[in-house]
């Protein structure tokens, strides 16, 4: 491998000038003692998605090799991206699932969620049932964290992408699921997608509740468009294992109120969160027109993250903080990234959270 990962080998991977947590150490672990003073405490965990391929042309790892980065980094975790290449759950076999308890047993980590991408809506045509196939794919999701000691599976409510349909744009007040119609006019089609992805959350919750599976479900479009529409699904499916995935960079705001606000309102609810950050790309004159993944901590990261960390203590959020790398990654030269790229990506994003939660006495994990 190129540079990122022989020097995160030897501890001398170059940093950028961070607001904070420049100097923490990341190996020493705590005393027993050290451990106890902490009552709400976090750890981290590298979430597998950014070794798929789907934004390095194809560059890929195993989920093997993926959980030996997570390790080698020091992460005190790995989350399953449940997809193919990574971990489809229909591709892991028994052998393979033991092999892979036994692989995160021998790298001393531990494994945090399954993470996957679902969309529980009903298709449009009566002939094409794509619910119910998210719900099979869901309830395999849940087996694999079951056998593999995991406690909570990620899910969005009716992801679609690319944020929205091509026909959200077209509807009155909320967004559309149809062409313009009287419907639309009402919100009618918007009411059956929600009640839709409703009814299968609350199938999905049942079986999760069956296998000892906490459900976390991520404020993302569609119909969870924000946090407070994520609080209204949750207190509508009424189940007492579906709780949430909480990720910063995707508030409505990052006012530090705001970002106060939101995260007290999720007390007794966050069970999972994100360290993605996300720099809005902006025209002359200041219209947004796309959004760049940028480093935690880097100077275009716009993320309230220290505001973030001190109200998920004061909630006593005790979950994996999960860094991902989700999105179109272009870098210097206009070139696509490549594994190198995530790697470095990984280990700087690690490097600036942990020490800030360091400084916040706010982690517990061994890697320090």
């Amino acid at each position: 491998m190129a540079s990122a990962l022989r020097l995160a080998n030897s501890g001398r991977v170059h940093m950028p000038a961070y607001r904070t947590g420049q100097g923490a150490s990341l190996n020493k672990k705590p005393s027993n003692a050290q451990t106890k003073q902490r009552e709400d405490t976090m750890k981290f965990s590298l979430d597998t998605v950014g070794y798929g391929g789907y934004f390095t042309d194809g560059a890929h790892l195993s989920l093997e090799d993926a959980f030996r980065r997570a390790a080698r980094f020091g992460y005190d975790a790995a989350c399953i991206y449940a997809h193919r290449p990574l971990a489809f759950p229909m591709d892991l076999s028994a052998d393979r699932r033991k092999a892979l308890k036994e692989l995160a047993l021998e790298l001393d980590l531990e494994l945090g969620a399954v993470v996957c991408c679902t969309s529980f809506l009903k298709g449009d045509h009566v002939l094409l049932y794509p619910q119910e196939k998210e719900i099979l794919y869901a309830r395999e999701a849940i087996k694999l964290a079951q056998d593999l000691d995991m406690k909570i599976v990620r899910v969005m409510a009716a992801f679609f992408g690319y944020f929205q349909n091509p026909l959200a744009g077209q509807g009155y007040g909320n967004p559309a699921f149809e062409s313009r119609s009287l419907r639309v006019s009402q919100s009618k089609d918007w009411l059956e997608a929600w009640h839709q992805v409703r009814e299968a959350l609350h199938e999905v919750a049942l079986i999760a509740q069956d296998h000892g599976i906490t459900l976390a479900l991520q404020t993302h479009p569609e119909i969870t468009n924000n946090n407070r529409e994520t609080l209204e699904m949750i207190e509508e499916v009424n189940m007492p294992n579906l709780k949430v995935g909480l990720d910063l960079p995707l508030f409505e705001s990052q006012e530090p109120e705001f970002v106060r606000k939101t995260v007290r309102s999720m007390k007794g609810l966050m069970v999972y969160s994100h360290s993605i950050s996300i720099a809005t790309k902006r025209t002359v004159g200041g219209l947004p027109f796309g959004w760049d993944e940028v480093i935690p901590g880097s100077d275009e990261d716009p993320c309230q993250w220290r505001v973030f960390l001190e109200t998920c203590k004061e909630i006593g959020f005790d979950g994996y903080l999960s860094h991902e790398q989700c999105s179109p990654m272009i870098i210097k030269g206009h070139r696509i990234a490549g594994l190198e790229d995530v790697d470095r990506r990984y280990v700087e994003a690690l490097r600036y959270l942990k020490g800030l939660a360091l400084e916040l006495n706010y982690y517990t994990g061994w890697r320090r």
